[in-house]
């Protein structure tokens, strides 16, 4: 099997696709990058396609992988989360113009669609934090305070959630139009906080490559 790492051919010997990425993703790991694209003979695979033991275990003539930065990919993360959050507070304020005008059912489904993208938003930014490139000590040494906005924020939507319980529409109204934005604010500032930070990672790993 022929293995290619950024364009790159290697001297890696494998005989399965699952074999070839454990290798090629140790070496990787050596130049303190990781794999974020993966080809087998020329068709571009996703994590679906290799989620199956006989997927891995395929063989394959040519395989072509592609690395980035750890922090690069945070950048990319933190930054997407951070426009996600500007959907969410639309999302949201929709659905409090239908709670307030009798809407409800309009605006459930728009409040069940915001809860969905906080929770993308959410997980983004846990295993951002958990890759190891940032760290929480060091961020909140520079004034970027990590827990202050995930709390609000996680305390804010198991009210809304007791709120959907109790069918309590006028409450869900209020806190969506008044009490949300806030917080919403708080999250964006944090991602883009984060982003900067993952970005300056990167500049200075390509400082100091050269």
């Amino acid at each position: 099997m022929r293995i290619l790492l950024d364009e790159s051919e290697t001297t890696l010997a494998a005989n399965t696709v699952g074999d070839a990425l454990r290798q090629a993703a140790a070496l990787a790991g050596e130049r303190g990058r990781m794999i974020v694209e993966i080809e087998v003979d020329g068709i571009r695979w996703s994590e679906d396609d290799l989620s199956t033991p006989e997927t891995a275990q395929r063989g394959a003539g040519e395989l072509k992988l592609l690395t980035a930065h750890p922090a690069e990919l945070l950048c990319e993360t933190f930054d997407q989360s951070a426009n996600a959050v500007a959907e969410i507070e639309e999302i949201q304020r929709e659905a409090a113009k239908h709670f307030q005008g009798g809407r409800t059912k309009d605006g459930l489904n728009q409040l069940l669609e915001s809860l969905a993208l906080w929770g993308a938003v959410q997980t983004g930014l846990a295993r951002g934090l958990n890759i190891g490139v940032l760290s929480q000590p060091a961020l909140e040494a520079r004034g970027i305070d990590v827990d202050g906005p995930v709390k609000v924020l996680e305390s804010k939507l198991r009210e809304l959630r007791e709120a959907i319980i109790a069918q309590d529409f006028t409450a869900l109204s209020d806190c969506l139009m008044y009490e949300f934005p806030a917080v919403a604010q708080r999250v964006a500032a944090l991602l883009r906080s984060l982003a900067r930070e993952a970005d300056a990672i990167v500049a200075s790993s390509k400082r100091s490559s050269r």
